[in-house]
């Protein structure tokens, strides 16, 4: 099985290795993380917001296997 390495990554540097979520899908995402159940996919350091990509797409599968 395939392992994602859960490395936490800017919203730019996720869009250049993944194609899915777009850039702006990604963000809605952020900015509803707290409604929408994927608050532990994203970090907030600073200013700077990340992504832990191996985090949002278990999330995500789990969200649609419900």
């Amino acid at each position: 099985m395939d392992h994602i390495p859960d490395i936490p990554v800017t919203f730019k540097g996720f869009h250049e290795s993944y194609d899915y979520p777009s850039l702006g899908a990604l963000r809605k995402m952020a900015f509803e993380s707290d409604i929408n159940g994927l608050r532990n996919a994203f970090l907030k350091v600073g200013r700077r917001r990340l992504v832990l990509p191996a985090t949002l797409f278990a999330l995500l599968k789990k969200k649609g296997s419900k």
